[in-house]
């Protein structure tokens, strides 16, 4: 009886302290942004925000309808401001999946702008972050769906396997935080675009001091890119035309094993920066324009067949990172930490679209398939 007793009093004493659902907040209760796009129309923001209706249905069960709403202003925040007068409900970007950016939008410093998720109360900074071509940002927002999938999650998706297939980089709206406040390296988002009802990722945009450059980089070249980068998915697949021919059955495509680049940075003449980029492949052939087995001499005139290829396509990408000013690389980070006098002493924004840059790709085949 005493133990009983002792049970109740321990129990009446702990009860009270025991922390409450006072501040919970409901989802069902919530406007919920599933997806926010940004574009300029007569030199102001228009934000539009798709909200995901969460309906119950009783005993657990619940119903889900998109409501798209747009409103413009000179800031995100006059435009947020009036999205919320639209709603019943509190709204919260809490689960907002896709961040979307017009050519237009994507060209401002983004720093500036996208801060503004920073300063919300319950911000989601694991957004996918896109450019939208030649249409509004909003248009992508206003498909029903994508698949079974609200629209929201389907863009989602569609560039998470961009990124496992080694066209983009992996990053979400928190890895840009990362970038806004790096000095010395820029880096690349998603292009998405329309095409015959179908919407995909068709190459990566090159940003230039946290702004869109306006140039992009192809699907083709996406992969071979992040290569030189350095900052690859879990898969990444190439092709090379054999004697440069591009014609039907022609080619021969390989998937990259293993990958090891060296960056080495040194000083011309003019003691003006240049780069040496060393890039090291093993890759395995899974695609060979011929059915008889390859013998080993042949096997080897592939390899520098295949190297060639990479080595003149490495060598366009870097210029064209160089034309869009836009140092993906982090060339001048790399400078920064090991010649602090020599970064110091250059305006790198006006340096780097014109120091020399060196591309080498040597390319081995470890594995061939049936091809033996």
């Amino acid at each position: 009886m005493k133990d009983t007793s002792r049970k109740i009093i321990i129990i009446l004493i702990i009860f009270p302290l025991l922390t409450g659902c006072w501040d919970q907040k409901l989802i069902v209760d919530q406007e919920v942004m599933n997806g926010v796009s940004f574009d300029v129309e007569d030199d102001k923001i228009k934000t539009t925000i798709v909200v995901l209706n969460i309906i119950p249905k009783g005993t657990g069960f619940f119903d889900f309808k998109n409501q798209m709403s747009s409103a413009t202003g000179y800031s995100l925040e006059d435009t947020y401001r009036e999205l919320r007068t639209y709603y019943t409900g509190p709204l919260t970007a809490s689960k907002s999946r896709i961040i979307l950016l017009g050519e237009s939008f994507a060209k401002k410093n983004l720093n500036a702008y996208l801060d503004f998720f920073y300063r919300v109360p319950d911000p989601y900074l694991g957004s996918k972050v896109a450019i939208v071509k030649g249409v509004e940002a909003s248009k992508l927002l206003s498909t029903k769906e994508i698949g079974t999938n609200p629209v929201a999650f389907g863009l989602y998706e569609i560039i998470e396997a961009a990124e496992d297939n080694s066209t983009v980089t992996k990053g979400t709206l928190n890895t840009l935080f990362t970038y806004f406040n790096e000095d010395g390296k820029d880096f690349i988002l998603p292009i998405l675009e329309q095409k015959e009802g179908n919407i995909l990722v068709s190459g990566a945009g090159l940003m230039s001091h946290n702004g869109y450059s306006g140039e992009m980089i192809s699907l083709k070249e996406g992969s071979l890119l992040l290569l030189i980068m350095d900052n690859y998915g879990d898969r990444v697949d190439l092709e090379t035309h054999m004697n440069g021919k591009k014609r039907l059955n022609n080619q021969v495509a390989y998937r990259i094993l293993k990958a090891k680049r060296k960056l080495n940075i040194k000083k011309d003449a003019s003691k003006k920066p240049m780069v040496d980029i060393h890039l090291n492949l093993e890759v395995m052939i899974h695609q060979y324009p011929r059915t008889e087995k390859i013998s080993s001499k042949q096997l080897k005139e592939l390899e520098k067949t295949i190297s060639r290829d990479l080595t003149k396509k490495s060598q366009s990408i870097m210029k064209k990172t160089q034309k869009a000013n836009s140092d993906v690389l982090g060339i001048g980070r790399e400078l920064k930490e090991t010649d602090p006098a020599a970064w110091k002493a250059l305006d790198w924004r006006k340096t780097y679209p014109s120091i020399k840059i060196n591309t080498q790709v040597e390319v081995s085949i470890e594995k061939t398939g049936i091809l033996k």
